[in-house]
């Protein structure tokens, strides 16, 4: 039998390194391009404009096997690591990630007033390859999230995975849990707002934190796993696969380091690699 290759299984941690995530982009043939303005592409996605011949604005025909949608996590390593496996398994131009620091799930809703991230973002489409981060403690660029229901129905998805809830748990008191399963509730449909077209969403839950309390941790996470049950989706427990040690983890008790997030990554891709096979 023959061995397995790196777009047949998720990778081990040593792989998720920037050198090869770049060279897996190079392979796809994909060139990186110089970031636009922030507002240029908001614009972008939100004119939903479609191209002659049945190509959408990002260059891809048909459907896209992957979105990954997250928040600061995902702008770190975490997300590197995603977009590596992701990429080498599924090609450059079925995948497209989307991450900005700071938002929670209602931040990506088309109701919901546009949020403007100044803390960081990751872009990657067929076409684009932002990102956007601190730099010898400079501020990244400002950059507002896309709406959901915009990138559903510019791109397609069979496979929508979801990184966050995090930023929940600044805001979680007394009562918010019934405020916040609307706002999940809301979510999830506008991720099928067009019909026949995502078959399969996975939410990654929060990973451990030693910033925030095992109740408010405990409370988001129950949130998350019962709304998969009630509607639907996939949920993979990052708990399980992480452990926040301060200063061998990260810094802040919250944002992991570069090595520690793709180590995160590659857990959970041991999980939901045979679930992404299906679509």
């Amino acid at each position: 039998m023959p061995s397995p290759t790196l777009s047949d299984q998720p990778p081990s941690a040593s792989a998720l390194s920037r050198r090869s995530f770049l060279a897996s982009l190079r392979r796809a043939g994909t060139a990186l391009l110089a970031a636009p303005p922030a507002y240029a592409l908001h614009s972008l996605v939100a004119q939903e404009g479609q191209y002659a011949s049945g190509f959408n604005m990002y260059g891809a025909r048909g459907f896209t096997r992957v979105l990954m949608i997250g928040d600061s996590l995902s702008v770190g390593g975490f997300g590197e690591g995603m977009a590596e496996y992701l990429v080498s398994k599924f090609g450059r131009a079925n995948v497209a990630m989307y991450a900005a620091c700071g938002s929670a799930p209602q931040h990506w809703l088309r109701d919901e007033p546009d949020y403007q991230t100044r803390c960081g973002y990751r872009e990657i489409t067929p076409r684009t390859n932002l990102l956007y981060d601190f730099i010898g403690g400079r501020r990244p660029s400002p950059a507002i999230a896309p709406k959901v229901e915009n990138l559903v129905s510019i791109l397609h998805p069979r496979n929508v995975i979801v990184q966050l809830g995090t930023n929940w748990m600044d805001a979680m008191g007394a009562g918010d849990s019934t405020k916040f399963g609307e706002i999940l509730y809301r979510f999830i449909n506008a991720i099928r707002s067009e019909p026949g077209t995502v078959r399969q969403i996975i939410w990654v839950t929060p990973p451990d934190s030693s910033h925030y309390s095992r109740g408010v941790q405990q409370t988001v996470f129950n949130l998350i796993v019962a709304g998969g049950r009630k509607y639907g989706y996939t949920t993979v427990d990052s708990t399980k696969l992480t452990h926040y040690t301060p200063g061998r983890s990260g810094g802040d008790g919250v944002h992991y380091n570069s090595e520690e997030g793709r180590l995160w990554a590659a857990g959970a891709l041991r999980e939901m690699g045979p679930m992404l096979g299906r679509f």
